[in-house]
């Protein structure tokens, strides 16, 4: 069979333009089978026939046949050459669209839903700010100074386990965490955060999200009551939430979260869950009073709880508060912390530290539930730690926060003081400031966002009524930056282009 004739005159190849000159013969041999220029079963020429007529080079013919035929355009026969696919794959496609009508209303049975859980989760997902991607903006909390990571370090030492494929980081994962890692993590957290534990206590997670997300699936059962503290962390609520726990908000003041409050609201927690080194987001310390009465609470209940230690590296007055896990007698804490707000949030590392009698079930659900990081940088992460790479650039990075804060503080003190009073803390990478009551913070909030602005409102982290402010972080914008941005909120607040105070 002769070669079907190829509509070369309808073939324009630009040598000059973006796309490859293969992918431009692929789209235009392709647009011909599909309009019927090329009909099936049509033998197309060789490639050094049409890579002659064409004027190109013969790879560029086979690189666009390759294609197609592995799309299923084209088809090759031993002694015919290449000729166009009985059956072409756009038409299998539409072979369902063809055969049934398209409905134009859902239909009122058989509907297929999301879980109880899956609704729960999608509807915490809303509660979020949505922030723009990259170096941090104005007063947006929870980042780091990504442009003072140390990243020329870091790829060598991620270099250093991705290069060699006899290393063991290609294979399938250690489902609980690289025993190097465990080990830097225990040895970190029992000298910084006075945590007690041995390495194989040390959960290794994709993640503080993924460590609250293991949590709740291992401890939690729909219904089950849990105390979060009011106002509180909504990544903390969503995972909750989605495990179908029943939630008691319990008040936070200077001293942390009020047990005592709890204990009237809900007297039987399952779980507990808290910040007490750093309250997310008014800033308190959890008091030691509060802290034992905590841990005696939660060891007469039979609560858990889940302390989330989230930024204590960054305390600036005072020497670090050691953690309520290193108080823990009764084996009721499970400690939480991420690398997140240390170096990097991309870096997706977090872990968990668990009484002793829970490793071997929370080691194998890990491996089921694929809450996992990749080895080589698990790898390069615990040599970064181990070298004294991590210590080295959490005291750098202290100084530059401490420095940052002060400058909010300043502002916040002297232009905005008519408006904005700081809750009380001492460390972290944001800060609270407090409205005049009756404040609509959500329209101050939403004004300061129109004006580049990143503030979530303290509304945001509540589920009841409360001292309205702003929540404003410092630690990823530059000092010059946050002036403007102060100067800017107050013309924001003086302007009153947002409801009134009443």
């Amino acid at each position: 069979m002769p070669a079907s004739p190829l509509p070369l005159g309808t073939i324009a190849l630009d040598s000059g333009a973006e796309l490859p000159l293969y992918r431009q013969l692929y789209d235009a041999l392709r647009e011909a089978i599909l309009e019927g220029r090329l009909h099936p079963g049509a033998r197309l020429p060789s490639s050094r026939t049409l890579a002659g007529d064409l004027g190109v080079g013969r790879n560029t013919v086979l690189a666009a046949y390759d294609q197609l035929t592995a799309e299923g355009y084209l088809e090759g026969q031993v002694g015919a050459g290449t000729l166009v696919a009985a059956t072409l794959p756009d038409s299998l496609l539409q072979l369902d669209r063809q055969a049934s009508p398209r409905r134009t209303e859902p239909p009122a049975s058989n509907a297929r839903t999301l879980s109880k859980r899956g609704e729960a989760l999608s509807a915490s997902r809303r509660l979020a700010p949505a922030y723009k991607r990259g170096l941090g903006q104005p007063f947006q909390h929870g980042l780091p100074a990504i442009d003072e990571f140390p990243a020329m370090l870091w790829s060598r030492l991620l270099a250093r386990h991705s290069r060699d494929t006899r290393n063991g980081h290609f294979g399938y994962e250690v489902g609980f965490g690289v025993p190097a890692l465990r080990e830097a993590i225990a040895a970190y957290a029992g000298a910084a955060r006075g945590v007690v534990c041995s390495a194989d206590q040390v959960i290794v997670t994709v993640g503080a999200q993924g460590a609250l997300d293991l949590t709740a699936r291992m401890l939690l059962d729909p219904g089950d009551p849990v105390w979060i503290e009011e106002p509180g962390y909504l990544g903390a609520r969503g995972a909750l939430a989605g495990a179908g726990a029943q939630l008691t908000p319990v008040p936070v003041d200077a001293e942390g979260i009020d047990v005592e409050a709890g204990i009237a609201r809900q007297p039987s927690p399952k779980l507990i869950y808290v910040t007490p080194s750093h309250q997310f987001p008014l800033g308190a310390t959890l008091s030691l009073p509060r802290r034992l009465a905590l841990l005696e609470h939660a060891r007469q209940s039979g609560a858990w709880i889940l302390e989330d230690d989230y930024d204590s590296e960054y305390r600036y007055q005072g020497r670090p508060i050691p953690s309520l896990q290193g108080l823990d007698r009764a084996g009721t804490v499970i400690y939480m912390g991420t690398f997140a707000k240390t170096l990097f949030p991309a870096l997706k590392i977090g872990y968990l530290i668990v009484p002793q009698n829970l490793v071997d079930a929370f080691a194998t659900a890990i491996r089921i539930t694929g809450h996992v990081p990749p080895s080589a940088v698990q790898a390069a992460l615990a040599d970064f730690i181990g070298e004294g790479h991590f210590g080295s650039h959490v005291r750098r990075m202290r100084a530059l926060y401490a420095s940052r804060r002060a400058c909010l503080i300043r502002a916040l003190e002297g232009e905005l003081s008519p408006w904005l009073n700081v809750a009380p803390g001492e460390g972290g990478l944001q800060l609270s400031a407090y409205l005049p009551d009756k404040t609509d913070d959500r329209a101050v909030a939403a004004a300061a966002t129109q004006a580049g602005l990143f503030i979530s409102p303290l509304a945001l982290y509540r589920l009841e009524e409360g001292r309205p402010g702003l929540y404003m972080g410092y630690a990823s914008v530059p000092e010059a930056a946050l002036e403007r941005a102060a100067t800017r909120l107050a013309e924001i607040l003086h302007s009153g282009n947002w409801p009134r105070f009443t």
